[in-house]
């Protein structure tokens, strides 16, 4: 009950947002979560109800789905399971690809369906697009995932691996990820570091990378296949090609007889190049395709053949086609299909007609034709692009045929309908155009004779469009273009100008504020937190030694750095101090004594918490004074599962003085600091507690802009950096001059130091905390500044800490704006959304903060 009234009221507001945006609202959301990867039991299930039956007390009435892991082995939660919380559509997760090579894809999702769920479609929640990385997982450099999205999890994968799905049935299919994130402010958990891209198709700098293309191209092709939603098994194996080196899956409409062969490598990790024939089934009887040539399978490669495919408003059957399908439309009543393979690949298509066809080849070089009776063959090589044009009595069939890399550049973009649904294909609208050239297509709509398109260019691109005859006017992105009639009556013109150049200002006039002042001895603490409590709810973790409990959340700290102060009054015999420290996996800490530094754990990537002795520095103790012992620690986010099954403290397990007395001293009394109010009175409310720590220049506002550093003194992170262990504060400030128009990604980029160095750092980008650097462990160097958080055209204030866990200081070897994801004429850069988000808002208030002031001096 007492967890009950917990999470009642989060899920309550969730649930109301969901049912005003759910499909039936006008919304864009189809499907909700009730729980993920979680499992039945006598608690759990119970809990799960409540949270469905809050769902539906709540206006959702979209299904609710689970996401169970293993691949949907255990079938917890599904409909066709008896128990309590049974969902909607239960799915699976899988992550087929390895971390560190290929591997071969997984073949169990189709048995575990039948096994748990057979009456459900087969989903898979979470199918693997990339996987997460911890730190230190990966040498320096970059984000750390290029290792995913430049090779085991490229868009080569998704061909193989996405498909193979489709071959076991799978019709929801749910990609993490498609867009990277950043785990900004202290929202990460210990096995993620800030950067959260993950691999996706567009990154974590919202730059849509070739992995985004493939995908689109299989959804164009998904989304008109309607027959394979529900097409069933018929068998797999090595025996349906003249090549036992070649996998395949039959898939079949049972009610259509359209069917759909799957083909892959056996082996999904060979680069082989493969030539083979195909045995189908087809309403002409048996077949051995093609018939002239042969199917080629180039490496990693994977192809989906249609066999008595029927498409458009002229319902076209396609006895069978040896190239893979894109898409197909209907405009002005005449029908176009795309077809497509790799460059220098052969295709052959064979149709269906109720009468004799003719064919005009005059723009389709290289296509040959062959009418038999009421078939057609078309015999093709796959270069460029070319259309064939077939009319069968009224109906006219339009045949684009396009070599990959060509197809991989053209977008079907929906011309939406009216009413609730009219954004939704195949819903509100089934009627396209047809865009070949840009970077992206956002939005095409049709009024009268005008077709006005938006999208980013990413330089000056030859746009080609299929469209109404009706249309006399475009327009991209409002600007109206000049455009000619093509002879296969297309619309043809260039947009876009020599991408110009981008000028990005140096950083290189910086402020500095010690932020560590807590460690002197006479630092006045009486404000903060007394830790008095002597039990906790951590009984998996009490703990270890001290007569109070040091644990950051008993006191309201959740997140960010912490500081411990504990005092003692000294005799002299006093010698060490033992600490037990738990931050998560690579956090580390630094302890001092009455202002001087005694050591730090510089962290691990595998280790959550550290047990060290620290030996007192001679002359360090005052005798029958108050002596002060300082812990700073980072904090590297709250658990999840990963280690003591998710509950985990931060904060100082044991602590102990060493004394050469055979009464050891204790400490009178330990205070704690973290973010400035906690999470229930944060002077930002805009950013939320998260987005600050216990740092002494988050607690006065220094990070935020606005905050007034002109007595700072002048220094810099590379120059001067920090001559030893603690933490100096650096703030700048910057304007850029980018080109109008243009959606430039940017990113700041820190330079490594030799790994020696054991210093952290922290980025504040105009308030925000953008990243976390360890130089020590890595792996990311650089970070992404957000557009609309990054001010376009005002200035901007960027603030580093750099702690230095080392006696000897640390510096950074360097650290500058970069802009190395290119640049992009866009229609959110006209708009101007993605300028100057906030500017105003969350900046720097004097109201609940220290004021600029060390507390109590």
């Amino acid at each position: 009950m007492n967890y009950k009234q917990a999470w009642l009221p989060y899920m309550t507001e969730i649930s109301k947002i969901i049912a005003r945006n759910q499909l039936t609202s006008g919304g864009p959301i189809i499907l909700v979560q009730a729980e993920n990867e979680f499992s039945v039991g006598t608690d759990r299930s119970p809990y799960m109800q409540d949270v469905i039956d809050t769902y539906r007390a709540d206006g959702v009435i979209i299904p609710i789905t689970h996401n169970d892991q293993h691949a949907g082995a255990a079938g917890n939660f599904s409909p066709d399971l008896p128990g309590t919380g049974r969902v909607n559509i239960y799915c699976g997760d899988s992550y087929p690809q390895g971390s560190s090579r290929w591997a071969q894809v997984q073949t169990v999702y189709y048995s575990n369906h039948v096994a748990v769920a057979p009456n459900n479609p087969l989903c898979l929640a979470e199918i693997g697009g990339g996987f997460l990385l911890g730190w230190g997982s990966v040498a320096r450099g970059g984000t750390g995932y290029e290792k995913y999205s430049g090779d085991l999890t490229n868009a080569t994968y998704e061909n193989i691996f996405y498909k193979d799905t489709y071959a076991q049935t799978a019709t929801i299919l749910n990609v993490y990820m498609t867009f990277g994130g950043t785990n900004w402010g202290q929202t990460s958990e210990p096995t993620v570091y800030s950067s959260y891209d993950y691999g996706g198709g567009v990154n974590e700098n919202r730059v849509a990378i070739s992995k985004m293309n493939e995908m689109r191209l299989q959804g164009l092709f998904l989304r008109v296949s309607r027959d394979l939603l529900s097409a069933t098994l018929i068998a797999n194996g090595t025996n349906y090609t003249t090549s036992s080196l070649i996998h395949t899956a039959e898939l079949r409409n049972l009610q259509s007889n359209a069917a759909f062969y799957v083909l892959r490598h056996d082996d999904a990790t060979s680069t082989a190049l493969t030539s083979t024939r195909l045995n189908v089934s087809t309403s002409a009887g048996t077949l051995l395709i093609p018939q002239n040539g042969s199917l080629v399978l180039d490496g990693r490669e994977s192809k989906i053949i249609v066999t008595d495919y029927t498409f458009g408003t002229s319902k076209t059957n396609i006895l069978y086609c040896t190239t893979e399908i894109m898409t197909w439309t209907t405009i002005d009543n005449q029908d176009y299909i795309i077809l497509y393979a790799s460059p220098g690949q052969t295709g052959e298509t064979v149709f269906n007609f109720v009468s004799t066809p003719t064919v005009d080849l005059s723009n389709a070089p290289g296509v040959i034709s062959k009418i038999s009776g009421n078939h057609l063959t078309l015999n093709y090589m796959l270069q460029g692009f070319g259309v064939t044009t077939i009319t069968v009595g009224t109906n006219k069939v339009h045949v684009v045929i396009m070599d990959k890399t060509t197809a991989l550049q053209w977008h079907a973009s929906d011309i939406a309908g009216k009413g609730d649904f009219g954004a939704h294909f195949s819903i509100g609208t089934n009627q396209s155009v047809l865009v070949g050239g840009p970077y992206l297509v956002r939005t095409a709509s049709i009024s009268r004779d005008t077709l006005s398109l938006t999208g980013d260019l990413n330089g000056t691109t030859n746009v080609e469009v299929i469209a109404p005859a009706s249309v006399t006017t475009v327009t991209w992105n409002g600007k109206q273009q000049e455009f000619h009639t093509t002879t296969r009556n297309s619309l043809a013109f260039t947009v876009g100008s020599s991408t110009p150049a981008v000028s990005l200002p140096r950083l290189d006039s910086w402020k500095v504020l010690n932020s560590l002042p807590e460690i002197d001895q006479t630092f006045d603490d009486s404000s903060w937190i007394v830790a008095n409590q002597t039990s906790t709810n951590y009984t998996n973790l009490p703990p270890l030694s001290g007569d109070h409990v040091l644990y950051s959340q008993q006191y309201g700290f959740y997140g960010g750095n912490l500081i411990f102060r504990g005092h003692f009054n000294a005799t002299g015999s006093e010698t060490a101090v033992n600490l037990t420290v738990q931050g998560g996996f690579a956090f580390g800490y630094s302890a001092f004594l009455n202002g001087v530094f005694v050591g730090s754990n510089q962290g691990s990537s595998t280790v959550s918490q550290a047990t060290d002795v620290w030996t007192f520095p001679q002359r360090a103790v005052k005798i029958g004074q108050d002596n002060v012992v300082v812990v700073f620690q980072d904090h590297m986010g709250l658990v999840e599962t990963s280690t003591n099954g998710g509950k985990e403290p931060r904060g100082i397990r044991g602590y102990a003085l060493i004394s050469s007395s055979s009464t050891p001293t204790t400490f009178s009394h330990w205070t704690i600091q973290g973010n400035q109010g906690g999470p229930a009175n944060t002077p930002d409310t805009f950013r939320g507690y998260l987005n600050e720590g216990g740092l002494f220049a988050e607690r006065i506002g220094a990070h935020l802009p606005g905050f007034h550093d002109d007595d700072w003194p002048t220094a810099s992170p590379i120059e001067q950096g920090i001559a030893g262990a603690g933490v100096s504060f650096f703030r700048t400030n910057f304007t850029l001059d980018l080109p109008e128009g243009y959606d430039v990604p940017i990113r700041l980029a820190i330079t490594p130091s030799d790994i020696s160095s054991n210093f952290r750092v922290q980025v504040y980008l105009n308030g925000w905390q953008l990243g976390k650097y360890i130089n020590n462990i890595g792996p990311q160097t650089v970070f992404v500044l957000p557009a609309g958080i990054l001010h376009a055209r005002t200035p901007n204030t960027l603030a580093v800490s750099l702690w230095s866990l080392d006696a000897k200081g640390a510096s950074l070897a360097g650290i500058q704006l970069v802009a190395q994801d290119g640049l992009y004429e866009s229609a959110l850069a006209l708009d101007g959304r993605l300028d100057d988000f906030g500017v105003e808002q969350g900046a720097f208030r004097p109201e609940g903060r220290v004021n600029g002031k060390v507390e109590g001096k």
